[in-house]
């Protein structure tokens, strides 16, 4: 070995303890800043997906809707169904299912298990024939065996294990494929919009975690061949941690060398159109979990119809679907076919017409005039007591049949007291 290719090797060997040194003082700067993944990313697991915003926000807004409505026991009295505040499934359906959770946690758990995972089963425990609670299996706890029609139970947090009938488990199930025995996950129907949505919001954070900086290449600007003239890596690359160190001090104007050039390699946002990205993702994420961009987020032009009307829309298009699934399966499996023309169990959506004073005054205007609501009704509804005479039903007499003795203009006699 000759002194020169000594000479290079000693300056190549320095150069690698140089890099090495280098990357180590920079994570050591960096020790603050998480590791970035690389791009791009698959969005497979809920875990992932509750990490954009318009998942959660989606998933928040159908679970915490649902879960809102007092889901209760009804028994047919006088040709219409009442609320029995004395059945014993009154207290489990609307105050506490089990001794870990009220009815709103275990609805909204519930929902979000059946979008996320594609299915949510909950154990129906009983006691001496009688249901005295009911149990939200936790996650990847409960395995269907569609052949025998059966439930293997393995769940340790809530101490259940062992082979239920299907009577035993109410199964909420997502869209499914198989033609209804078991669900399949939100997820895995949106998987390739949640992963363009995760990969620009990757990026974002690539691009601003690092300031914005700058990549490029600083190269020679004759482009030739190697020879005596051309300029090697020990000339370039002291240039090159010069403009990187000026680049990072905020500096906006920098000067190179006539014979190196500087080649840009990293892209804006603007130039990848990351904005517009997820704009747009967020409207096909919307789209596969059927809510409205309004309650998103989604910054759509929209007025005061055009809110009510996606509130509308809401109800009967997403909603409407999923409350009769689950008014279905809880009729199915609470109630005994002996008696399931005498009881019902269904949501009060009473909590989803909720509008301004002003229309709602009208509205119970028009109910007491028509005689479907007495003052009291209407005063219990607002929270208010009882007043005298308030229990008697009201009708207005500016209407008429059509061939009474009233249109016709002649002299109606009112009936006379007994």
């Amino acid at each position: 070995m000759n002194l020169f290719s000594f000479s290079r090797k000693g300056k190549a060997e320095k150069r690698s303890l140089d890099a090495i040194n280098s990357t180590t003082t920079g994570k050591a700067i960096n020790a603050r800043l998480p590791n970035l993944p690389s791009q791009p990313i698959d969005v497979y697991s809920a875990n992932s997906a509750m990490q954009l915003a318009a998942v959660y926000r989606c998933v928040s807004i159908l679970s915490g809707t649902i879960a809102s409505l007092p889901l209760q026991i009804k028994r047919k009295q006088d040709g219409y169904f009442a609320v029995d505040e004395k059945n014993e499934l009154y207290g489990i359906l609307t105050r506490r299912p089990n001794n870990r959770q009220n009815s709103f946690d275990m609805i909204q758990n519930a929902i979000i298990q059946m979008v996320n995972s594609g299915n949510a089963y909950i154990f129906i425990r009983t006691s001496f024939g009688d249901v005295s609670g009911l149990i939200l299996c936790s996650n990847n706890s409960v395995a269907y065996d569609k052949i025998s029609n059966r439930y293997v139970i393995s769940d340790a947090i809530n101490h259940i294990s062992g082979t239920f009938e299907a009577d035993q488990i109410i199964h909420l199930r997502n869209k499914s494929l198989d033609g209804g025995y078991t669900g399949v996950s939100t997820i895995t129907y949106a998987h390739r919009v949640l992963s363009i949505a995760a990969s620009a919001d990757n990026q974002n954070l690539q691009t601003f975690q690092n300031g914005t900086k700058v990549k490029a290449l600083l190269y020679g600007a004759s482009g030739g061949m190697a020879g005596l003239d051309a300029l090697d890596y020990e000339q370039t690359s002291p240039v090159a941690d010069r403009v990187e160190s000026q680049l990072n001090s905020g500096k906006d104007i920098i000067a190179i060398s006539e014979d190196l050039k500087f080649q840009q390699l990293s892209i804006n946002p603007v130039d990848a159109e990351l904005l517009e990205t997820k704009k747009f993702s967020v409207l096909d994420i919307c789209r596969f979990y059927g809510v409205h961009p309004d309650k998103a987020f989604a910054g759509q032009a929209t007025n005061y119809k055009a809110s009510e009307m996606s509130q509308v829309s809401f109800l009967t298009d997403t909603l409407q679907p999923i409350l009769k699934q689950i008014e279905a399966e809880f009729n199915a499996k609470l109630i005994p076919d002996s008696v399931a023309a005498i009881y019902q169990i269904s949501f009060d959506l009473s909590a989803l017409y909720q509008t301004d004073l002003t229309t709602q005054a009208a509205y119970w205007k028009a109910l007491h005039e028509l005689g479907v609501l007495t003052t009291n009704d209407i005063r219990h509804k607002n929270g208010l007591p009882s007043i005298e005479g308030g229990d008697v039903a009201m009708i207005s007499c500016n209407v008429a049949p059509i061939n009474s003795a009233k249109i016709r203009g002649e002299k109606v006699e009112l009936p006379k007291e007994k």
